[in-house]
């Protein structure tokens, strides 16, 4: 007889998406908050309103011009467009019924991607009642290599520079960085560019910062008429490198557990878990990945054992593990002198403001475009 005197949890997965007390970790949020760029991904997957198949919708990184498929197999194929419906007529076989799938992407230039690959099986339920098993029918995504869209890096990239935003960047760093270089090292000249700009005037900004466009605050800052700290550092590091043409993006982070709610004794100051700072998250599509600058801590980078770079997700995991932190290295640049240096994590002198801004408690905050 069960001792159990609570319900347990359904473990079955029946129903799984409807109704459940298991904890779903939902893997999707990361690679939508951490796109890669993919010159063909699949944006949609949706059934067919009758019939038992898929309706594939597919992105490219480029402008859209057609779809080349090849297909062999049991089910029915059409394309248009960039979609594609795949439909399996035999509903009642009693064998698995596979279907592959061949895709070119061809941009409105007549550039081609590499062929793209997806496998499908179609497993009817009659097939399983002849066992004695009562199932769903279902249709399988068994191997691809067209990976699930969540979002693009684009949509990250919430201000669109203007001509003179970008006359502006060139005329300031251009001179500085090689148009051949990779992103994340153009990224880390610029950046060194700012954090000198800023360093005779770092501390509190006055309220005339606040909403200024970023080459405006830039401008104040060299006048030493105003000051700034990381938002601001990082805002002009954000328009500048999106002005160069380096996807880049702010994450701003604070975790605020009571707000300050009136002037009543109790009520009138706010309590934070966390305390409020910016960072900057860079794009190299030559790494497909985002990398974490810091300016305002003069970091340039963090990377693991094995020398590559990391994003700030990846970071916050890494330094709440203290065995995983210990190879994590940072690097840093000293304006007075004009040096980097990489130091060990444990050694930085950063450390006890890293281990603050990304400890357990921190609350992130991605901005994404609204149109």
């Amino acid at each position: 007889m069960s001792n159990r005197s609570q319900p347990v949890p359904d473990i079955t997965l029946e129903g799984l998406q409807h109704k459940s007390e298991i904890l779903v970790y939902p893997n999707q949020n990361h690679w939508e908050l951490y796109p890669t760029l993919e010159p063909l991904a699949l944006a949609k997957v949706e059934r067919t309103p009758t019939g038992i198949g898929l309706i594939l919708t597919l992105a490219t990184a480029f402008d859209f011009g057609a779809l080349e498929v090849t297909e062999s197999g049991h089910a029915v194929v059409t394309v248009t467009g960039p979609i594609i419906t795949v439909t399996f007529p035999d509903e009642e076989t009693l064998e698995p019924n596979f279907h592959t799938l061949s895709i070119i992407a061809v941009s409105t230039a007549g550039e081609k991607t590499a062929p793209y690959h997806v496998g499908l099986q179609f497993a009817s339920k009659a097939r399983d009642a002849a066992s004695g098993r009562t199932t769903r029918n279902r249709v399988i995504i068994k191997e691809t290599d067209l990976k699930l869209s969540y979002s693009a890096v684009s949509d990250w990239i919430i201000e669109t520079p203007t001509a003179e935003d970008r006359a502006y960047a060139q005329k300031r760093w251009g001179d500085l960085i090689a148009a051949e270089a990779p992103p994340y090292t153009r990224a880390r000249v610029v950046t060194r560019a700012v954090i000198d700009d800023f360093e005779p005037q770092r501390g509190t900004p006055s309220d005339a910062m606040n909403g200024l466009h970023p080459f405006r605050q830039h401008e104040r800052i060299l006048a030493g008429i105003d000051h700034g700290w990381c938002a601001n550092l990082c805002e002009v590091l954000c328009h500048a490198l999106n002005s160069l043409g380096v996807p880049c993006r702010l994450v701003r982070m604070r975790n605020t557990y009571f707000n300050a709610e009136s002037d009543a004794p109790g009520q009138n100051f706010e309590v934070l878990l966390a305390g409020g700072h910016t960072i900057a998250e860079i794009f190299d599509h030559t790494l497909n990945q985002w990398i974490w600058i810091d300016p305002s801590q003069r970091q340039l980078g963090a990377r693991d054992g094995g020398g590559h770079f990391l994003n700030l997700a990846e970071i916050h995991h890494r330094v709440n593990l203290p065995h995983q932190a210990a190879d994590l290295q940072l690097d840093a640049y000293d304006p007075a002198t004009g040096e980097e240096t990489t130091f060990a994590f444990a050694d930085s002198p950063v450390r006890p403001n890293l281990l603050h801004y990304c400890k357990r408690e921190q609350r992130f905050f991605y901005f994404k475009r609204l149109n």
